[in-house]
């Protein structure tokens, strides 16, 4: 565990042909009592695990444990007590954010499990005789008989933002365990199964509106009170949005003393972010807000700690963005990050336009007439014009609102400027997919479909892998309420004009935190933080240092380099105005390459390992 020792580590190993060992940073009482690996001695079966369970009440009963002894039992020993009760079925009992491993010596079994929405993840390696997995890939470069061979394609996806998977990884050979899906791994056989999927719910019938709002409320008051379970301080990111906010003021209403339990860590790059930031914190009385008011490009230092602690190049953005955050954390001993990332995809859903347009194909027009914004007259016009173009695009086939505003436009003005070969542009059909993405919302009416289809995507359990990663290199766990499988259920099963009324969206949501969160935050219209202030206007500058014939030799196989060279050059000269994405995608272009050779330097050398 590069840069943060743990707390606790220990081994189990047989004496032919198994190692286990596990790294633990404590966080609640329990936890210190945890042994690593926890080794069951009557069925001679040892687990591990990185996990936090949500049911333990539930799963207690299950399992005849009393109340004073699960106070003294970790999560690990429940997941083995699942284990030894349903077998290869416990994960359908699990609920929380976990991934583990068991190894059943009488069965000569390993069993791997990872949570239904992919908080943490979990990499494993399997050929002939051997079977390797790990919770980093760092690991899997001091392992003796994995060797690692970077997959071409998806080095070339990178450099386009189209890497991300659900199961797969920059090295061939080596694999990950997707959400909601089990491993079993025996002499004879690798197995792979899913056990959970997520879908649109049989809908929820309740007598009225007021009804889903409590039913709501009462989910997610659940979904945040159990995620702050500490013995030492927590922090909670805060931006001012309404999914932050909501996760900062109802944990600060539920601690015992908000004022020394909770710090709020936020940045104010837009010039209206303060406004709201310090809003939540006068409602809440918080005292301890951190605020980062300038953003710097990503330095060297970040970037070897990044590939030190995830063994490959980050992926989804935000995982070193946040840096600072955890940094701060770190220095004030605090173990637990709490996140309102995956409220706009599930639960605070930001697409509640498509409620209308279902409506509209339904025929569903007296509901649509009250859904609509305005006087009567003005909602009138509105469904007549909303009407004139279902008819007119054929129910919608060929309409999208985020598409019709700009998104295709935005990605076809970037493409031209990849620096990806061309031919491996044509041998892993990269400029479809890229596209794919661009469309986006095209054609969706039904916003439960469109969620399970264009939401439920790689991008959410990689920011979440890479995240907890990152954060775990400094002691600190992140947990993300807002995906509570629970919640995110139940949101699936409340019917979906509950998120739309007057043409305010995000409307059951709202009504839910009510009298909680302030108004200026919980009714604020859009997401618009105003004119970006904090960040520097050359903050692409430190990019221009590149030389390209010093990035390593074997990206020449990827990047046309001559072509990445001219664009260095050209970086200074290019404007930054309304529907110029070139100074964009040229910055993301450099990054990329930067990225790519440090990543092949320090497999070469270890560079960043300390």
């Amino acid at each position: 565990m590069p840069y943060a020792p743990p707390d606790k580590s220990g081994y189990l190993a047989d004496a032919e042909n198994s190692l286990l060992v596990q790294c633990l940073h404590w966080n609640t009482a329990r936890s210190r009592l945890e042994p690593v690996p926890f080794h069951h001695g009557p069925s001679d079966t040892t687990a591990a695990s990185w996990a936090r369970l949500d049911n333990r009440d539930e799963l207690a009963k299950k399992l005849d444990i009393d109340s004073a002894e699960l106070a003294r039992c970790c999560d690990t020993e429940l997941i083995l007590q699942s284990y030894l009760k349903w077998g290869e079925a416990c994960v359908d009992h699990l609920i929380g954010d976990f991934v583990f491993v068991i190894h059943d010596r009488r069965n000569s079994r390993v069993f791997c499990g990872r949570d239904q929405m992919g908080v943490r993840p979990l990499y494993y390696f399997s050929l002939d005789n051997l079977f390797v997995c790990a919770t980093s890939l760092a690991a899997f470069r001091h392992l003796k008989g994995v060797t690692l061979e970077i997959d071409s394609q998806w080095v070339a996806e990178y450099l386009v933002q189209l890497s991300m998977s659900f199961d797969r990884t920059p090295y061939s050979g080596i694999k990950k365990l997707p959400p909601a899906h089990s491993l079993t791994v025996t002499a004879e056989r690798t197995e792979l199964r899913q056990y959970f999927q997520l879908s649109a719910e049989p809908e929820l019938k309740l007598k009225d509106s007021r009804e889903y709002v409590i039913a709501y409320r009462e989910q997610m008051e659940e979904a945040i009170r159990c995620r702050l379970d500490s013995d030492y301080p927590i922090g909670s990111e805060l931006s001012g949005g309404i999914d932050s906010s909501t996760i900062t003021a109802f944990a600060a209403r539920f601690l015992e003393q908000p004022n020394k339990q909770l710090h709020t860590f936020g940045f104010a790059f837009a010039e209206l972010e303060p406004r709201y930031i310090m809003a939540v914190a006068q409602a809440c009385r918080l005292h301890n807000n951190h605020i980062v008011a300038a953003r710097e490009a990503e330095s060297e230092k970040v970037r070897k700690r990044s590939l030190a602690l995830l063994g490959y190049p980050v992926e989804h953005g935000t995982a070193t963005l946040h840096e600072p955050f955890y940094h701060l954390a770190e220095q004030i001993g605090i173990r637990t990050l709490l996140s309102g990332f995956g409220g706009d995809e599930f639960g605070t859903t930001i697409h509640g336009y498509l409620v209308p347009m279902g409506m509209a194909v339904q025929g569903r027009y007296r509901e649509l007439f009250n859904t609509l914004p305005g006087n009567p007259l003005y909602r009138l016009l509105r469904l007549l014009k909303l009407e004139w173009r279902r008819r007119k695009t054929n129910n919608f086939s060929c309409f999208g609102q985020i598409a019709d505003n700009g998104f295709v436009d935005a990605y076809k003005s970037r493409w031209p400027h990849r620096v990806v070969r061309d031919e491996l542009a044509v041998r892993y059909g990269l400029e479809e997919r890229y596209f794919e993405d661009a469309r986006f919302d095209t054609g969706y009416t039904d916003l439960k479909k469109f969620t399970l289809e264009k939401r439920w995507q790689p991008f959410m359990p990689t920011r979440m892998e890479n995240c907890s990663l990152m954060a775990a290199g400094r002691r600190i766990d992140y947990r993300w309420p807002l995906l509570d499988l629970r919640l995110v259920r139940l949101f699936l099963s409340i019917p979906s004009q509950e998120n739309i009324y007057r043409g305010m969206g995000r409307y059951l949501h709202r009504r839910a935190i009510d009298g909680v969160v302030p108004q200026l935050v919980a009714w604020k219209q859009g997401k618009d933080m105003g004119m970006v202030t904090g960040q520097r206007e050359d903050s692409w500058r430190p990019l221009l240092d590149l030389d390209v014939s010093e990035l390593h030799p074997a990206l020449e196989e990827y990047i046309d380099t001559e072509l990445l060279r001219r664009q260095v050059k050209q970086l200074p000269s290019l404007g930054n105005g309304p529907g110029d994405n070139r100074r964009f995608q040229l910055t993301r272009n450099i990054s990329s390459a930067i990225k790519l050779s440090a990543w092949f330097k320090h497999l070469e050398t270890g560079e960043g390992l300390s």
